[in-house]
C-alpha cells in the first residue's frame, strides 16, 4: 500500500471509497452527510495534511486509491480527524507505510479523533494490532467522541537498513 501526502482529493473517487463502505464510514466518523464530510478534506490552513492510499498496480490490475485521511499538525503531533476506505482492510494494510511517512514529517506522536466503542475506536486503542510499529499513550474524551493519542516507534525495517 502506498501512503502519501497529496494535496486534494478527487472527488469522483471520493464518491466510489464512500458509496462502497458508507455503513462503516458513518459509524466511525459521526458524519451522515457526505457532502459534510467531504468539505473537511480541504483547508486553508498551513497545518493541513491531507494523504491517500493506494493499492499498488499488479498485471492484473491498474493501481487505485483506495482511501483519504486528513489530519492536523500541531509541533510534532498530528491528528487525524476523518478517513475515507474503501474498506476496512485499508487501513491495516495502510499501517507500516503511514508510520514511515509520519515519522518522515517530523511527527512523534499520532493521535487520532474516534467515535468511542467504535470498530476505528478498538483498533486505534490496541496500537493498530502493530505493537512494533506505535505505542498506546492515553486517551481523553470529549463530549462526543475520543481522541487516542499513540507514539510513533521506528519500523524494524528502518532499523535493520541502518545497520
Amino acid at each position: 500500500m502506498i501512503v502519501e501526502r497529496i494535496t486534494e482529493i478527487n472527488n469522483t473517487v471520493f464518491d466510489t471509497i464512500y458509496d462502497a463502505n458508507s455503513a462503516s464510514i458513518i459509524e466511525n466518523t459521526g458524519y451522515d452527510d457526505k457532502e459534510n464530510l467531504r468539505k473537511t478534506f480541504s483547508s486553508e490552513a498551513d497545518n493541513f495534511y491531507l494523504f491517500s492510499f493506494t493499492k499498488e498496480a499488479t498485471e492484473m490490475r491498474a493501481a487505485e486509491v483506495t482511501g483519504y485521511v486528513q489530519a492536523f499538525g500541531k509541533g510534532d503531533e498530528i491528528t487525524v480527524y476523518n478517513s475515507v476506505t474503501k474498506s476496512t482492510s485499508v487501513l491495516i494494510e495502510a499501517v507500516s507505510g503511514s508510520n514511515v511517512l509520519l515519522k518522515s514529517l517530523g511527527f512523534t506522536y499520532l493521535n487520532v479523533d474516534c467515535v468511542k466503542d467504535t470498530s476505528m475506536y478498538n483498533y486505534i486503542k490496541a496500537a493498530c494490532n502493530r505493537l512494533d510499529l506505535f505505542e498506546y499513550i492515553s486517551e481523553q474524551e470529549r463530549e462526543d467522541d475520543i481522541i487516542i493519542k499513540l507514539r510513533l516507534l521506528w519500523a524494524k525495517e528502518l532499523l535493520l537498513k541502518m545497520y
